[in-house]
């Protein structure tokens, strides 16, 4: 997949529009999927969600997470994933098609920032539609992860990386939990949650290289998210964030 510009947008509406986004047979994305779902369970209430509320499916693909009451937008650049939903807008994260202030909640997660070239316009984005006083989760893939220790990539801020989705070649950009952390606050989010999954894992992987095989270390996150040293090496980092 070329990484950049139009045709990489291309490339990447191409693909999701005829794949299966989160297949039960990958145990590493049913653990992501399962992981997401878990926290945008327990942060549920600080969502406030209303029946009037407007919630922004930023990247929906074809996952609901059951965000209820109020009006969702699944909003995604995978246009045939919106048939049918009831209220489909398709778009580019990097110029989301909202008025300004328009949505209560924004959720972004699958990794969704990791397929834009220019991060900082992203969120600027996500500032831009979200009310005062709004909601973001949003959840990404890190350059500290495990998987690409002993590489240029590891704890950069920006880097283009080559990885696995379901067991095909990916071209993505991973980011420093620390380089998210300050575009969030420079746009007007302050973060009030944080959890990480996938950190035994990547670092299998990068040793082994089989996906499937890494996968089956997910099961320790539970007990090693609480272990200072390695907190910070997950290879999936979620956020709720308060708009300020």
């Amino acid at each position: 997949m070329p990484l950049g510009g139009d045709s990489y947008l291309r490339a990447v509406r191409a693909k999701y529009n005829e794949i299966e986004i989160w297949p039960s047979s990958d145990r590493w994305l049913a653990h992501v999927q399962h992981w997401i779902r878990g926290c945008i369970a327990e942060w549920k209430p600080d969502l406030r969600l209303k029946p009037d509320s407007r919630i922004l499916n930023a990247g929906s693909g074809d996952e609901s997470y059951n965000l209820a009451p109020g009006l969702v937008v699944d909003c995604d650049i995978a246009d045939r994933k919106l048939v049918g939903l009831p209220c489909g807008v398709a778009g580019d994260l990097a110029n989301l098609p909202l008025k300004t202030g328009s949505v209560d909640v924004c959720l972004c997660v699958g990794s969704v920032v990791n397929y834009v070239s220019d991060l900082p316009r992203a969120i600027g984005e996500i500032a831009r539609v979200v009310k005062d006083d709004g909601r973001l989760i949003l959840e990404f893939e890190s350059s500290r992860s495990a998987e690409y220790m002993f590489t240029p990539h590891f704890g950069r801020d920006v880097s283009q990386v080559r990885t696995y989705y379901i067991y095909e070649d990916e071209n993505i950009w991973v980011y420093h939990e620390d380089h998210v952390r300050h575009l969030l606050e420079a746009a007007g989010f302050k973060i009030v949650a944080r959890s990480g999954a996938h950190f035994i894992g990547p670092l299998v992987y990068r040793f082994k290289r089989n996906l499937h095989y890494a996968a089956r270390f997910a099961r320790f996150d539970k007990w090693v998210s609480w272990i200072p040293h390695l907190k910070p090496h997950s290879a999936n980092i979620i956020f709720l964030c308060q708009r300020r």
